[in-house]
């Protein structure tokens, strides 16, 4: 089913202590051009063994090398933004995305702490 997946990553961040903010609709430090944003629209995000996991579109040869990621603290929370170095050019569309995983000690994030996702928030 194509829903267990999804239901999966929500289920397991409604269970984590910590809190990830989709943050799709504020973007007062993002670049625009023509009406389009340099960020990545995302499927989720969720917490996973102290990992950021963010599911994206992918034709079948995306992962987080793929990704230029920038990290801030801002009103107690962290903050990311995802931004994609290079297409990704292969032929395998995957309907469903595919997670990819960033681990939050290494950009200072502690568990338990909040962290929002400035990336537009998109639905499969």
């Amino acid at each position: 089913m194509k829903f267990a997946p999804l239901a999966a990553v929500i289920a397991l961040a409604l269970t984590t202590s910590a809190c990830v903010i989709i943050d799709a609709d504020d973007h007062p430090d993002v670049s625009i051009n023509a009406g389009k944003s340099d960020l990545e629209p995302i499927h989720g995000a969720a917490f996973d063994k102290g990992d950021l996991v963010i599911r994206v579109s992918s034709n079948g040869c995306t992962n987080a090398a793929d990704f230029a990621v920038e990290s801030s603290r801002r009103d107690g929370a962290a903050s990311f933004t995802f931004t994609r170095k290079r297409p990704d050019l292969c032929r395998a569309l995957m309907a469903e995305g595919v997670d990819l995983r960033f681990p939050l000690d290494a950009y200072g994030v502690d568990h338990g702490d909040r962290v929002r996702v400035r990336n537009p928030l998109v639905r499969p």
